[in-house]
């Protein structure tokens, strides 16, 4: 087990990651807990972590597989790392602001920086919800939603395409994009279909409730230091 640092190694003054995270409310900031566990278990190289993280994002602002980054993660066999009880996944749900586990730290701040950036940024189509890592499969067949698919540019994305490959417009209809819900085209279909609404609507229901798989702190434990006072 990692030896934890002193309390004034926590001071905000000295660590602009829980500063920012202090400044967020408590469900924004263990969001991006989720985030930022969701890309260190992906990947450990920064680039590659950011696609990542911006996978996630598209997913919660469609409502695809979830309405909150918690749930989006937490979604039955989407991210491996979460898939079943095991001592990794034990390792990364302990993993919090305070955490000095190597690079953990650096995957917060990748997971903030995405998190509060503009849409502008966005790195590919909002609808890019689908990446997989085929050096991760190695003797196993690709993703069956992968097989027809044409993945995105890699020198574009600046990616290695046998680590990563990021895919858009898989499953289009199975989401509700952020612009609006998907209407049925028949009787028969709105009678059956599930119910959609905007992304914004998911979030803030998100806020008063959670899926109960693992549970959700009341806020994020960032630690307050008290600063001596100056002359």
């Amino acid at each position: 087990m990692l030896a934890m640092p002193p309390a004034a190694a926590f001071s905000t003054a000295d660590d602009p990651v829980a500063d920012r995270l202090q400044a967020l409310s408590a469900f924004d900031a263990d969001e991006v807990l989720w985030l930022a566990r969701c890309i260190y278990s992906e990947s450990n190289r920064p680039h590659e972590q950011e696609l990542v993280a911006w996978v996630v994002r598209n997913r919660v602002e469609t409502g695809f597989r979830g309405g909150s980054y918690r749930d989006v993660v937490l979604e039955d066999r989407q991210f491996s790392a979460f898939n079943a009880p095991s001592t990794r996944r034990s390792h990364i749900l302990q993993l919090d602001a305070h955490s000095r586990a190597p690079g953990w730290q650096r995957a917060l701040r990748i997971a903030l920086d995405v998190f509060e950036a503009p849409a502008s940024e966005r790195p590919f189509a909002q609808t890019t919800r689908h990446f997989y890592s085929p050096i991760s499969m190695r003797g196993r067949l690709k993703p069956h939603w992968a097989e027809e698919a044409t993945p995105l540019s890699s020198d574009a994305l600046g990616v290695i395409p046998h680590r990563f490959q990021f895919f858009d417009g898989i499953d289009a209809e199975a989401g509700a994009l952020a612009e609006g819900p998907v209407q049925p085209r028949t009787r028969a279909e709105a009678s059956g279909a599930r119910r959609t609404v905007n992304a914004q609507t998911l979030r803030a229901r998100m806020r008063a409730r959670s899926s109960g798989r693992v549970a959700r702190p009341a806020s994020p434990g960032v630690r307050q230091v008290t600063r001596p006072n100056r002359p």
